[in-house]
């Protein structure tokens, strides 16, 4: 309910702004790839430990995440290739950003790889695509899975935050990323099989 709430003034205060980039007649499928565009550099300021920059850079590509669809509805353009595209791109956002990640922990820190750090990013990259792995194939087998502790937007501000507050905090953040996608995943799963009990 509490999350409902927080979606409908996140979309209230959003929905004037949507309504004046549909009205300059920017396209919704060009603010999905500014954000994937938005998203590669913000990878590769992790990838070369530059945290600030790559946090405000997230949080731009988070905008243009909350905006392309309601851009996309303001202007009367949503259409099913939309969606699709904008799921798609999400996906490919999070890989460059945690591919970054990856860079940074095994080529970046003093020259010595850190194995345990880049094992912790590779499953939170892991428990990312499977968050949306799971929705897609319970939703393709007929059963609503909207459910769960982090959604993409949970796992966005996960990163900005962390990516914000440098080095420290971000691997945090990681920490974090890779225990409460992969715990979402399999709330999913779970919730699948009571639904699909006999």
């Amino acid at each position: 309910m509490a999350a409902s709430g927080l979606k409908s003034r996140i979309r209230g205060v959003l929905d004037p702004a949507a309504r004046l980039v549909a009205d300059l007649g920017v396209p919704p499928a060009a603010i999905t790839l500014l954000g994937l565009v938005l998203s590669g550099f913000a990878g590769w300021g992790i990838a070369t430990g530059h945290f600030l920059s790559a946090g405000v850079l997230l949080l731009l590509a988070g905008l243009c995440d909350m905006i392309d669809g309601a851009t996309a509805r303001a202007g009367g353009r949503a259409t099913a290739f939309g969606a699709f595209l904008d799921s798609t791109v999400d996906r490919y956002s999070e890989i460059v950003v945690l591919l970054g990640a990856l860079f940074h922990y095994t080529a970046r820190t003093h020259g010595s790889p850190e194995i345990g750090t880049v094992l912790v990013v590779f499953v939170a990259l892991a428990g990312s695509l499977m968050v949306s792995y799971t929705r897609a194939r319970a939703e393709a087998v007929g059963t609503s899975c909207e459910v769960g502790l982090t959604e993409r937007p949970e796992r966005m501000i996960i990163l900005i935050l962390g990516a914000l507050f440098g080095e420290g905090t971000f691997r945090i953040a990681i920490w974090v990323l890779a225990v409460l996608s992969n715990f979402t995943a399999v709330q999913r799963i779970r919730h699948v099989l009571i639904q699909n009990r006999d």
